[in-house]
């Protein structure tokens, strides 16, 4: 018999090499079931205990082969018959039961069992003579439940404990790297990760690399990156474990990068090749079922709805138990049961969704989009105090994710994905209409605003070490290269780009500059009220799907409104606005300057003295002067700025600042190979240093170095030249100087300046990326991230004739002692009056960091 069992063990151990896991099992459960009926009546005991030693062991390794196959609900069975029948015959301190417990902790957490799975790993642990396996599956499950702390602290101990550089430390350096993107700090992640590519020992652990780097730069929604990654890691998988379900998962994610891309054809093949593979190795396992939740999604919407939840139907059917992994599936099959109208059964999916994330974690990220998803389904239906619970739920998660630095790509971006949440609750606030609700929708709005801008202003950063001047060095070479393709259009900038961003990780992990902070809340109605100074009115507008909303907020009081016009009516009317001002030959909208100084003005008619607007979306770049309420003009009415957030009010009164050494220092380039002249600009520049005192702060042939040399102890500092701006490379814009030399955003933002105002009498130098939930990242942001406290920018051309007339009158009242914005109102009033068109007047828009005080 020991010999037949002998035979039918190394039977199933080919079988299980060769990855054939079905006939292994079928194998080790017939080994099982024969150990089951146990030795004869007369074998000796010590022959009974190896009996029963052998049934134990084939218990586990039949448990193994179950989690292998996305089995977990049958590998509990194995393993804890396995644990007890390993009580009975060894010492509890043994290796075997160490192994046991370690495995089922692992099933239990894949069921969603974390207290119990936190139990016997932490048992695992106190017996294991190397308890790095357990330790690091420990984390998993502590980081599940949502204690990231204590997860990464389980990690420290695992990395701590001597031990072989084996497969275990490898897994180790992975889960330390996960644990690190849960907890936002996506760029020490991808330092460590890019190391682990390069000094990666073999093929399968290059792939492993890129395949999490991939994942890294997919959450930071910086796509370009995460597709190049997700190649490579599919073609390192092609290459040497064809076949396989680390394959499948590879394929599966690159199949999602397409298809956010818009390339659904190339996505639509990937993923059903990666479903295949996933249903032969592993056909119950958590993987095909996030591949079928994708296709769920993508029939949903490519428009059918009933297909999509057919296929949904089927996958969950197939389920042997609800993983984490059926959060997604559970989710797409509620917004396909929406689109089939079949609300009921809708609200069926994404309660039990929420009721399997929130029992695994109430922080586990999946449950920003559950609990959003909800919350619209609740608001629809009317249920606006549920629905408010929901997205008050999804922020909370949304900013324990929320990572801590402005200065990693992408960052502002990441959040923006959750917008929907935060302006599901300003809508349910509206609904609600109570003062309580109306703060917390103000409150809302400003989590999801210019954050990142406000930590930048906290303060200045430590310098850089020693060490990394040459990375410095080599990334600012690399970056102007790229510039130049970026502003040409000629050449391949992939190679350049994958450069830079090495460089930049590099220095990243030497650079102290760069490292995350913690980020700070967002600002509360008291404490903007608190900064703001008397009879200064602050218009924080939010566009969303659900609509217009505008909070206005004044030192003694707070008002809400919700605009009259929907989101595509005020869409299109300014989108009029800004073509009749781009274009020189068209006369002024004034049909459309009325209407929306009607919408978006009259709930503030009675506060226009002095106002400072925070705008979003197609907002940013609106002209709100040159909006007519009662026939006039705000300009008229008002004293106006604008501000990126109501929060970095709240921090500006934080900065310690330098004292400027000069009054002023200006730069112009009268002519620029390639770009209209500028015959005004040396004119313009020559007479602001005048009107300021100090003729000679000029530099007719300004470069990069010149120019962070110059303005960097200046009050006011004046650009006169044309300015690039680039949309999708905000770092790149910036301006063309002497010698064929450019500035660009980025290093513009490394900068020391203690400026009061930078004026850019450019080229619609007020453009740039509109990013969700940081406004729109272009010189502006740039400048305010090197420590101006003011910029006045150009929203569209501006003829050089008159940026000179207007650049006179301005400085002229800087010069008299008039705080920016009011020097800016009367140049723009002086200019109105003789060409009334908004195109030549409201070109330049002030934005400011003050709350007014200044103007008392």
């Amino acid at each position: 018999m020991a010999r037949l069992l002998g035979r039918q063990v190394e039977a199933a151990e080919r079988d299980r090499a060769a990855g054939d896991y079905a006939t292994a099992r079928d194998g080790y459960a017939r080994i099982v079931a024969r150990l089951r009926r146990g030795p004869s009546w007369w074998h000796s005991p010590l022959t009974k205990l190896f009996w029963a030693q052998a049934l134990a062991d084939a218990l586990s390794v039949l448990g193994e082969i179950d989690m292998t196959r996305g089995r977990p609900d049958l590998a509990r069975v194995s393993f804890e018959e396995a644990r007890l029948r390993y009580q009975d015959l060894v010492h509890e301190a043994s290796e075997d039961f160490a192994i046991v417990l370690n495995n089922l902790g692992v099933v239990y957490e894949r069921l969603g069992l974390l207290p119990e799975s936190a139990e016997a790993l932490r048992r695992a642990v106190e017996i294991s003579p190397d308890p790095r396996a357990s330790l690091t599956n420990l984390a998993l499950t502590l980081q599940a439940a949502g204690y990231p702390d204590a997860a990464m602290d389980a990690l420290d101990r695992a990395a701590a404990f001597p031990g072989p550089a084996d497969e275990v430390s490898r897994v180790l350096d992975g889960e330390r790297v996960f644990h690190l993107m849960h907890r936002g700090d996506y760029a020490t992640a991808l330092v460590r990760l890019t190391e682990r590519f390069e000094r990666a020992g073999d093929p399968i652990d290059a792939a492993y690399a890129a395949g999490n780097l991939a994942q890294a730069y997919a959450e930071l929604q910086e796509l370009p990156e995460a597709l190049r990654w997700q190649e490579r890691a599919v073609q390192l998988r092609r290459r040497w474990q064809p076949g396989s379900l680390p394959l499948a998962i590879a394929l599966h994610n690159l199949a999602d990068t397409l298809a956010s891309h818009g390339r659904a054809a190339e996505a639509d093949g990937l993923l059903a090749e990666a479903a295949g593979l996933a249903a032969a190795i592993a056909p119950h396992g958590p993987e095909l079922a996030a591949m079928r939740a994708t296709r769920v999604w993508q029939l949903h919407a490519e428009g059918d709805p009933a297909a999509a939840v057919a296929v949904g139907e089927q996958a969950l059917a197939a389920l042997p138990a609800l993983t984490r992994k059926t959060i997604g599936l559970l989710l797409a099959l509620g917004f396909a049961e929406t689109g089939l109208g079949r609300r009921d059964r809708a609200r069926a999916h994404f309660d039990r969704a929420r009721d399997l994330g929130t029992k695994i974690s109430p922080l586990l990220p999946e449950l920003r989009w559950v609990e959003t998803a909800l919350g619209r389904h609740l608001l629809d239906d009317g249920a606006t105090a549920e629905a408010a619970g929901c997205f008050d739920r999804a922020i909370a998660v949304a900013e324990s994710l929320r990572p801590g630095s402005a200065a990693e790509p992408g960052l502002e971006r990441l959040f923006g994905t959750a917008r929907s949440a935060y302006h599901g609750r300003i809508q349910a606030a509206w609904r609600e209409r109570t003062p309580a609700g109306d703060a917390i929708a103000f409150h809302a709005a400003e989590s999801f605003r210019a954050r990142t801008l406000a930590e930048l202003l906290t303060g200045p950063l430590p310098a850089p070490p020693p060490e990394a001047a040459q990375l410095v060095r080599e990334l600012d070479e690399t970056r102007w290269a790229l510039g130049t393709i970026h502003r040409t259009g000629t050449g391949d900038p992939a190679p350049l780009e994958e450069r830079a961003e090495w460089l930049r990780l590099r220095l990243r992990a030497l650079d102290p500059r760069t490292a995350d902070r913690e980020a700070p809340r967002a600002g509360t109605l008291t404490e903007v009220q608190r900064e703001l100074a008397e009879g200064v009115t602050v218009a924080v507008y939010e566009v969303t799907d659900d609509g217009v909303f505008l909070f206005a907020v004044r030192r003694d009081s707070f008002t809400f409104h919700r605009l009259d016009p929907s989101t595509e009516r005020v869409v299109a009317a300014v989108e009029a606005v800004a073509a009749a001002c781009a274009d020189p030959e068209s006369a002024a909208p004034v049909d459309e300057l009325r209407q929306l100084g009607e919408w978006l003005l009259r709930p503030l008619a009675d506060r226009l003295g002095t106002l400072a607007i925070c705008a979003s979306g197609v907002l940013a770049l609106l002209p709100f002067e040159a909006l007519e309420l009662d026939g006039a003009t705000l300009l008229e009415h008002s004293v106006v700025w604008s501000i990126p957030s109501a929060t970095v009010l709240t921090r500006f009164g934080e900065v310690r600042r330098r004292v400027s050494g000069r009054p002023f220092a200006g730069f112009a380039m009268a002519a620029t190979p390639g770009l209209g002249a500028l015959p005004g600009a040396e004119r313009e520049v020559r007479a602001a240093a005048e009107i300021m005192g100090d003729p000679d702060a000029i530099d007719l042939t300004p470069t990069p170095e010149s120019v962070e040399a110059e303005a960097g102890d200046a009050r006011y500092v004046h650009f006169a030249m044309h300015g690039q701006i680039s949309d999708s490379q905000p770092l790149y814009s910036g301006f063309p100087l002497a010698g064929g030399t450019f500035l660009d955003a980025y290093r513009i933002a490394g900068f020391d300046l203690v400026a009061d105002l930078v004026v850019c009498s450019a080229c619609e130098t007020a453009q740039g990326e509109s990013r969700a939930g940081e406004g729109v990242v272009g010189l502006a942001y740039a400048l305010f991230a090197a420590g101006a406290r003011g910029v006045l920018v150009s929203r569209w051309n501006v003829l050089d004739t008159v940026a000179v007339r207007q650049m006179r009158a301005f400085y002229g009242g800087l010069a008299g002692g008039k705080p920016p914005a009011v020097a800016a109102r009367e140049a723009a009033l002086q200019i109105r009056r003789r060409q009334p068109h908004p195109r030549e007047w409201a070109a330049f828009n002030l934005i400011d960091l003050s709350a007014g005080r200044t103007l008392r």
